[in-house]
């Protein structure tokens, strides 16, 4: 695999270098386009005013390829107001304005939710972006039709479906740490039926830290032996490839469709996903079970699931779109003795799926006005056991929603949308491990809970083209089965968590030179969900106050440069009774992203460069039951990548990519070191 790799970037460099005879590639042959069920609006209508009233952006496919994005979680890391770390689990922990995590947005994978039953997210780094049309990104006051869960915004991630004659496209990958890629896509559309293949492979033996990094001892906890044994230090990274920093995914995606009339397409979509990953150790702390350990890695972690999209236009006035689907969820968690990985001392399992559908109504009154009525129900399974000797405990919980919306166009340049939410959930299975080892206890689910939430937003066109908008919505999330029934925190009387979303912001174009854009937000949490301390359970005791700015700007200077620049800056202060202190854990202070493109005349070599600059964020705070503990803040630190891309003979293009291009030595999370220089380079062709 070394020698492929090296073979691979050496013919590459020729390649840069030298084919620069016949570049041009066809306008507007991209071969697919955005997935048209995979959004909840139906599809050739104009923008929704909802849309035009919120913080939103939209990730591009191209947007994805200049920023060397090979997973989902990795565009998202150069979006606008979204920050992206990874931890332990080695799963990317993504949140809105630094507080919003996966658990408190609602992560849909065209337009159906995506997430892990117990607690409420999913890896999205086993998602790669070679199936990707576009991401859109909605912050704040998000439209009623999407559901319950939505409490911080929507990340609706849209795949590709083809757009007329046959297309073929193969791309190879190879870089540091034995990595290799390989995607495969094939799509037509003939007459009334419409279909889309993808298969992608990837694998590493990791992945490069940086040279600047000093190995570190970690303090190694066990607890609940008998005999009892003593805590110690150990060096748990020594660096150079980070230790169980290894992967293995194959995901498959096939989509069929039939278009009968004008008016109507119906859609069966199929995905599978088969990932294996190592976890790398915390460098500073790591607790040993004998049922559990931090020292772990997935032997097992898959997904798959099937979904019938339809959309149906009855006459000029009516429109139904409606969902169905059933998503499966199954992983093996392998606990180690130590900090060699040698010795198995437990192996967890998860068996979850959820199943649902939604159905939505639009009706257009008036040229004027149009209502939409949206229906979401789904039931969420999840089961459980700790060791493979124990048996599964199992929980079932449904979560509806019936959302209403009004969107009302006075005039050509003046739009409103008022709507409501009534959300509801309920568990109606939980268990809890017997007195034997196989024994299994029925408990109580709890009490329903349920949540009123009205939203509306307006906006006003001027004459020069400058945008107006503003927003307001009262959103909420429901309590994770972790949150309600976990053995050492859970609290089944947990109510829903709400925030009070606000945006207001302006956006216009400056000149044919510049675009920009500018919002101010504000989220009120109430009745958030915390731990007075490590020992106790969820409680609603918490209020957080976040209020700040994003700009979003692009200039185009001369002819084939773009420039980016987008701004987040995020004031967060803990209001909760028996807070110690103001601040608030991993919301960075402000985030810069920053992004230049530029195509070579005549030779139309594509250079790209995109940087990050995060500000400081605290990673230890004091609470009430440790309250010597000092404030520990990361720094914030800047990163950038690079690409270099060729078109040559029409359907091909190489390129050579860097990804930490300074060898920033960082931490996003404390104990976990980010990924330091690494190299790859690859070839693409389309037919």
């Amino acid at each position: 695999m070394r020698a492929l790799r090296t073979v691979l970037l050496f013919a590459l460099v020729f390649l840069l270098c030298f084919s620069f005879a016949g570049a041009e590639e066809k306008k507007g042959e991209s071969g697919y386009e955005a997935y048209s069920l995979g959004e909840i609006y139906v599809t050739g209508e104009k923008t929704p005013v909802t849309q035009q009233t919120t913080i939103s952006n939209t990730i591009t496919a191209e947007d994805i390829k200049a920023t060397n994005s090979r997973t989902v979680s990795e565009a998202l890391s150069f979006a606008p107001g979204i920050s992206v770390t990874t931890g332990t689990k080695n799963e990317p922990n993504i949140s809105i304005h630094g507080f919003f995590d996966q658990s408190r947005i609602l992560v849909l994978i065209d337009g159906v939710p995506y997430y892990e039953t117990k607690y409420g997210k999913l890896d999205l780094s086993q998602f790669t972006t070679d199936n990707v049309a576009k991401i859109e990104v909605t912050k704040g006051a998000a439209s009623v039709l999407y559901g319950a869960n939505a409490e911080g915004g929507v990340i609706n991630i849209i795949t590709k479906q083809a757009s007329g004659k046959p297309f073929f496209s193969v791309n190879l990958e190879g870089g540091d740490v034995d990595y290799f890629k390989a995607s495969v896509s094939h799509g037509m559309k003939k007459g009334i039926f419409n279909y889309w293949l993808n298969y992608d492979h990837q694998q590493a033996h990791g992945w490069n830290m940086s040279n600047g990094y000093t190995p570190v001892l970690a303090t190694i906890t066990p607890s609940g032996f008998k005999p009892a044994r003593p805590a110690y230090k150990a060096v748990t990274e020594s660096g150079g490839t980070r230790k169980q920093s290894d992967y293995a995914t194959d995901s498959f995606w096939a989509k069929f469709g039939i278009e009968p009339t004008a008016g109507s397409e119906y859609f069966l979509n199929f995905h599978y996903v088969d990932k294996e990953k190592g976890n790398p150790p915390s460098t500073r702390a790591v607790r040993v079970m004998p049922t559990f350990s931090n020292f772990f890695r997935y032997s097992q972690y898959k997904d798959w699931g099937i979904d019938l999209s339809g959309n149906q236009k009855i006459n000029d006035k009516l429109t139904f779109t409606s969902k169905v689907f059933y998503h499966n969820h199954v992983d093996s968690l392998d606990s180690y003795s130590n900090e060699n990985f040698n010795s198995i001392i437990a192996r967890s399992n998860y068996r979850d799926y959820m199943v649902g559908g939604s159905l939505i109504t639009q009706y257009q009154l008036n040229q004027w006005n149009t209502m939409r009525l949206a229906f979401n129900y789904r039931g969420d399974s999840h089961r459980q056991r700790d060791l493979e000797t124990s048996p599964f405990l199992d929980f079932f919980a449904l979560t509806g929603s019936v959302g209403l919306e009004d969107e009302i166009n006075i005039s050509k340049n003046f739009s409103l949308v008022v709507g409501a939410s009534y959300d509801w959930f309920g568990v109606t299975e939980a268990n809890k491990a017997g007195t034997t080892a196989s024994s299994v206890v029925r408990i109580d689910g709890g009490p329903s809970k349920d949540s009123f939430n009205p939203m509306g937003g307006v906006t006003y066109t001027l004459s020069d083209s400058t945008k107006l908008f503003a927003s307001i919505a009262q959103k909420s999330r429901f309590p994770t089965l972790d949150q309600l029934f976990s053995s050492s925190s859970g609290n089944n009387t947990l109510k829903p968590e709400i925030a009070l979303n606000s945006t207001i912001g302006v956006s216009r174009a400056i000149s044919k030179y510049m675009w920009g854009e500018l919002s101010f937000f504000s989220h009120d949490i109430t009745d958030f969900m915390s731990r007075p301390d490590r020992n106790s359970a969820y409680v609603n005791i918490g209020q957080v106050m976040i209020y700040g700015i994003e700009l979003n700007t692009e200039f185009y200077p001369v002819q084939d440069l773009i420039l980016k620049v987008a701004y987040n800056y995020n004031h967060a202060a803990d209001k909760s009774k028996n807070r110690v202190t103001d601040m608030v854990l991993y919301v960075p202070e402000y985030k810069f992203d920053l992004g230049a493109s530029y195509t070579v005349p005549y030779a139309k070599t594509r250079l790209d460069l995109n940087g990050i600059v995060l500000g400081k964020t605290y990673t230890q705070l004091p609470s009430p039951s440790a309250l010597t503990t000092a404030a520990v803040a990361n720094s914030g630190y800047f990163t950038m990548n690079a690409r270099v891309s060729q078109k040559f003979l029409k359907n091909f293009e190489a390129y050579i990519a860097l990804n930490n291009i300074l060898d920033k030595n960082y931490e996003p999370e404390i104990g976990y070191p980010a990924q330091g220089r690494n190299i790859f380079g690859g070839i693409t062709a389309k037919f």
